[in-house]
């Protein structure tokens, strides 16, 4: 760890007299890396730029319906499906239970009447008793 630290210092130390040796060179080198550096950033903010769009053009694109339905839209048709499997079920129980309570009303309409013929017919061997 020392040598590298020391190698890192001689390096620097060396750097440091290259540049006061030659300052026109390192003035000239310090002008390529300020360019440099501003060309980057032109081209970081052109990308920044490009994924931005991309970004929206595919949130418009996942957010649009297609012709190609998605799993959510499949999930949703099967749950459509069997919704209305179930409304048929209970929409022919719904006509048996009608067609029983229809049923129930009609036997409960002929005791009625045989309870009065009953009657009837109790009252007429009553009077005929006496």
């Amino acid at each position: 760890m020392n040598r590298i630290v020391r190698c890192f210092t001689v390096g620097a130390a060396v750097a440091a007299w290259a540049a006061s040796a030659c300052p026109q060179e390192a003035a000239a080198q310090r002008r390529t890396v300020e360019e440099r550096l501003a060309e980057l950033e032109a081209v970081v903010a052109r990308l920044e730029s490009a994924v931005a769009t991309l970004d929206t053009r595919l949130a418009l694109q996942t957010t649009r319906p297609g012709e190609n339905a998605g799993q959510s839209d499949v999930a949703l048709a099967a749950r459509v499906m069997t919704l209305e499997r179930s409304v048929e079920r209970l929409s022919a129980d719904l006509q048996r239970t009608e067609r029983a309570a229809g049923d129930a009303a009609r036997a409960a309409s002929a005791a009625q009447r045989d309870a009065m013929n009953a009657q009837q017919a109790a009252r007429d061997a009553a009077l005929r008793a006496r």
